[in-house]
């Protein structure tokens, strides 16, 4: 029975952090499953590829070992959940990957495996949910995977043409176009709209944090590993302003906020014709940047839905427009991709949802048609893609990288030939029209279908995103030359006479992308900014122009159409124009020679600053064609940095590592002046760590500052931080932050030196082989013998291992899925890290010494595993060299050349007293986290004193330790995905742990102790 004490501070805490009222309508859940193969060698079917040996690793078996996710698992997600009334998924199938697997099952490969592949997804799209919309919708995309903000209306109409042929072929009539699209690596610019409008798409999945970036004070941390928006993009008011919050969620990867509930609802998005004023509009779906990474990682269960959903369920407070949290990853590849995602962790996930009537699952046609978006409801998001490729950057990095110090950049170069050959292609297409999009898809039929086929493979973005390795680099160069060899049967110099096809223009770039303002770092870029593109005409080009000018008072609201048309009008200036300079970097040896390559043109814009600028590039071809590529906007700054020393001093200053330091500030002149309460938002070593909560400052009324003492971390070398009002308000030095230097950093708990940390224990063994770990806050140390013994030598972590995936290095045999591992290889003393998500370092040392390595655990996972598992696999030197058991630590229980699941060592990571959401710290999330669970006999998180339910004991831990960095220990437990976690009498003679830096207590809000001392 709850004491009368205890209910006492219950009922004062609802009264004083009541949330806002929730609306009646759950938080929706949809999933978006994104399968795809490219056409791996322009010109080639998928066992044309295998049988030329193009790649050092098996084609047909990458397909293979797919074979559930293109075939039965999505149907079987979907059966399990039929008895709810819109559950369902969308899922993204390339045309390529259907091309290949159409190949393999009439080459009857592995005795026909393939045969009927499409059956089972023919019978899920045939499902419906209660609205009568496909609970499996095939969702639209485009053919050959391209990515289409980097392409034009013309090619993306074109692709997506093609994805409804093959899908009426593959899936019969039954089976509708989607009125969604995927687009590819869902990287989106409000640019294509037109081209998705075109082809009668509706509404397009976009990531979320690109509505959060185009908000106004935008809560931006260096830590989400994106360069900060620019200032021209952040149009839409800050949503926190009208009732919602910017949320930091906890239990997964997400070192930024998200704002609820704006960047979980859709909205409408437009494009702005140039020459027209009229918008083209639809609807940008949100997907759930962070949650959907999470998921991926192996579903629910991997993935704690409703503990992290909860953080944001007291902000879904419209029931007209729910909460829609949309997971979305790869279908095919790591935990998403398993059997255990789509069987018992999604039957988990549907027995959650008929249960907890806070949420509901649901098909995003369902979701519209229920609750469909105001036709006022009209946003700005910024250009980018999903957190798996350079997390989404607005410049396209992944597919757009930079050049190396010679100038040269493969993916550059790329662009360069296919503007070419789009060129040639687009005009063949003007003066000999196709008639056939099956001759088209088939690569049959007239000379200008054939070009087509082959420009249509040569943007597969997959030839883009893996430079430097196999052949790769020379894929658009490949299919490219296919297309202009077929497009130039067409281009007689008698036709060319009167070509009336304007020059292809690849879409503007600009360096810096913030000029005057902060990317990386903290020093502001120069002012003067490039505008550079690449041009071409098959007549040749008698001009190429940049046109730009400035806003006349420096906003862009989007009731206003001027900024975005060449026209303008009273709220934007003249153009001016720039004749634009041409470049060439012809391709090394190494890189297939083109046919034909585009220049490149850059124009310089100087001698602004504080400034909206429009601008975009003319071109003009021998015979008077013209184009005019999109308006761009950018803000440029002032190129210095402002004045933050009038806002914020330290004391003392530097601040000392493991000592407490006074922050001041100042708010007049600033956007906090006038503020009721300032919150200080911190962190150390340019945001690794950030404090997991902000404090409240004390003001000071004789000098107008306010005021707060904090302790510093003992690994400190830099002290960061900013300043807002506990909602929406930020003082961030104009998206620079405050940065202090911290003097007395205390040495690293670990020392890479190749030699092992006294502080290791030995926790595995065979034979000779050895398997050493440490644990210090939510570092982990591993190491083993180095490969100076003979053998490449890797140690595999992993929170829940998954299905057997091909061994890692093209070695042979199959290893259950990692999440990193560490590497060192024999023939070269080479060693690193691999999908490492966390920080991580490695050495190794002379023969006879070991390879180790440290990793973030909590950049790792997104939050403290309470397991996890380690493997060390020693494999022979070249590729496809075998597994050697006797080196296998643990030892193998089976002795074949597969390191399974239950071949991994199980570890426990025991949290801290009182740090009961395991963050490594212990604070007021922990103490919200015991209010939530008090009295739960089931849910034991907060359960401090392990007696079986929350009770005021685990308070009262709470309370002695509120205000330290817990820390975190590692306890041995056993090999094998089912050991059990050890009682806390046998697993006292086992752990070990490096003892962490405790910070100095932190006393609690006055009313929160005077409570805490009348109950306790």
């Amino acid at each position: 029975m709850i004491s009368r004490c205890i209910a006492v501070l219950l009922a004062f805490i609802g009264a004083s952090i009541a949330p806002p009222v929730r609306g009646t309508e759950p938080i929706q859940v949809g999933f978006l499953w994104h399968m795809h193969q490219p056409v791996y060698f322009p010109g080639e079917t998928i066992t044309q590829t295998e049988a030329a040996g193009h790649y050092s690793f098996s084609v047909v078996d990458v397909h293979n070992q797919r074979f559930g996710p293109y075939t039965t698992w999505p149907r079987d997600a979907i059966q399990a959940g039929l008895a709810l009334a819109h559950l369902g998924a969308q899922v993204s199938f390339s045309g390529s990957l259907i091309e290949n697997l159409n190949t393999l099952e009439a080459a009857g490969t592995n005795g026909g495996m393939w045969n009927n592949w499409e059956s089972a997804y023919q019978q899920a799209a045939n499902w419906d949910t209660s609205l009568g919309n496909p609970r499996l919708d095939l969702i639209g995309f485009g053919y050959n995977h391209p990515l289409m903000p980097l392409l034009d209306e013309r090619d993306i109409r074109m692709q997506i043409k093609l994805h409804k042929q093959v899908h009426q072929q593959t899936w019969g009539p039954s089976v509708p176009y989607s009125k969604g699209i995927f687009p590819p690596e869902n990287a989106f610019s409000e640019r294509i709209i037109p081209a998705l409008v075109a082809e009668g798409i509706e509404w397009t999945l976009v990531d979320n944090i690109h509505f959060d970036r185009a908000t106004q004070n935008y809560p931006y941390t260096a830590a989400s590993n994106l360069i900060p928006p620019n200032k021209a993009d952040q149009i839409n008011p800050d949503p926190a302003a009208s009732g919602g919050a910017w949320v930091q969620l906890n239990n997964l990867w997400a070192p930024s906020k998200v704002s609820a509930p704006f960047s979980y609802q859709p909205h409408n998005v437009q494009y702005v014709n140039p020459n027209t004023g009229l918008a083209s509009t639809m609807v940008a779906v949100p997907t759930a940047r962070y949650e959907g990474n999470e998921d991926g990682r192996g579903g629910y269960g991997a993935f704690l839905y409703d503990q992290v959903m909860d953080q944001y369920l007291p902000y879904n407070t419209d029931p007209a427009h729910p909460m829609f949290v949309v997971l979305h990853h790869d279908g095919d590849n790591y935990g998403g991709g398993s059997e255990a995602y789509y069987h018992s962790n999604f039957q988990n996930m549907v027995n959650w949802a008929a249960a907890d009537p806070d949420y509901d699952v649901s098909t995003v046609q369902d979701y519209l048609d229920r609750f469909p978006v105001a036709a006022n409801d009209v946003i700005h998001v910024e250009s980018g893609s999903w957190a798996g490729a350079d997390n989404g950057d607005p410049e396209f990095k992944k597919w757009l990288g930079d050049p190396n110090t010679s100038g040269w950049s493969p993916d550059r170069n790329s662009w360069a030939v296919l503007t070419a050959a789009k060129n040639r292609v687009f005009t063949a297409d003007d003066i000999a029209p196709y008639s056939s999009l099956q001759n088209i898809m088939t690569g049959s039929g007239t000379s200008t279908e054939k070009a087509w086929y082959y420009l249509m493979q040569a943007e597969a973005s997959d030839y883009w995103y893996w430079d430097g390795t196999e052949v790769w680099d020379s894929n658009v160069t490949r299919g490219s030359n296919l297309a202009v060899a077929q497009a130039n049967q067409v281009l007689t110099p008698a036709v060319l006479a009167n070509e009336t096809t304007p020059p292809t223009v690849f879409v503007p770039q600009r360096e810096a992308y913030n000029p005057g303002g902060i990317e990386w770092g903290s020093t502001p870029q120069p002012k003067d900014f490039e505008v550079w593109t690449y041009a071409y005409d098959v007549s040749g080009l008698s001009s190429v122009v940049l046109k730009y000018r400035v806003d006349n008072d420096g906003s862009n609201p989007l009731a206003s159409t001027q900024n975005e048309t060449y026209a303008g009008g009273p709220e934007v200036g003249a153009w001016t124009s720039l004749a634009m300079n041409s470049s060439d970097v012809p391709p090394p040896a190494n890189i297939a020679v083109p046919t034909y390559r585009a220049l490149r043109y850059g124009g310089l814009i100087s001698g602004l600053e504080n400034a909206l600028v429009d601008y975009y590039v003319e071109a003009v071809d021998a015979r008077g064609n013209i184009t005019r590529s999109d308006i761009q906007h950018v803000w440029v700054g002032a190129g210095s940095l402002p004045p933050g020393d009038n806002f914020v001093e330290i004391t003392p200053d530097p601040a000392v590592a493991g000592q407490s330091v006074l922050v001041t500030y100042a708010p007049a002149g600033g956007p906090l002046v006038g503020a009721s309460q300032v919150y200080l938002h911190y962190g150390f070593n340019n945001w690794q760590p950030t404090a997991a909560q902000d404090l409240l400052m004390t003001w000071n009324a004789t000098d107008s500052t306010w005021g707060v003492s904090l302790p510093v971390a003992a690994t400190a070398s830099q002290f960061d931080l900013v300043f807002n009002n506990g909602a929406a308000l930020w003082h961030n030095n104009e998206g620079q932050d405050w940065h202090f230097t911290v003097s007395g950093t205390q040495v690293p708990a670990f020392t890479m030196d190749g030699v092992k940390d006294a502080s290791a224990a030995q926790v595995a063994a065979n034979g000779s082989r050895h398997l050493y770990a440490a644990l210090s806050g939510s570092t982990l140390y591993v190491a083993t013998e180095d490969a100076g013994e003979g053998n490449d030598v890797f140690i595999y972590l992993a929170d829940v291992p998954g299905s057997l995936v091909s061994a890692n290095w093209a070695k042979a045999g199959q290893i259950a899925q990692w999440d990193a591992y560490l590497a060192d290889e024999n023939s070269n003393e080479y060693e690193s890290w691999f999908d490492a998500a966390g920080t991580a370092q490695a050495a190794t040392g002379a023969n006879g010494g070991v390879l180790e390595g440290v990793i973030d655990l909590l950049g790792e996972f997104g939050s403290m595993p309470e397991q996890l598992r380690l493997a060390v696999g020693a494999f022979a030197n070249p590729d496809g060299g075998a597994l050697v058991p006797s080196q296998q630590v643990p030892a193998s229980v089976n002795g074949n050349s597969n390191l399974d699941a239950a071949e991994y060592l199980v570890l426990h990571i025991i949290a801290g007293p009182g740090d009961y959401n395991r963050d490594g710290h212990v604070d007021a999330a922990d103490y919200n986290l015991w209010r939530a669970t008090f009295g739960s006999p089931a849910d034991l998180r907060a359960d401090g004193n392990s007696n079986g339910v929350i009770d005021s004991a685990d308070y009262a831990i709470w309370r002695q330790f509120d205000g330290t960095a817990a820390g975190f220990t590692l306890v041995v437990s056993g090999i094998g995905n089912a050991a059990a976690v050890p009682e806390p009498a046998s697993f006292l003679l086992v752990l070990f742990a490096v003892t962490p830096f405790v910070a100095a207590r932190r006393r609690p809000p006055p009313m929160k102790e005077d409570f805490g001392k009348m109950c306790f």
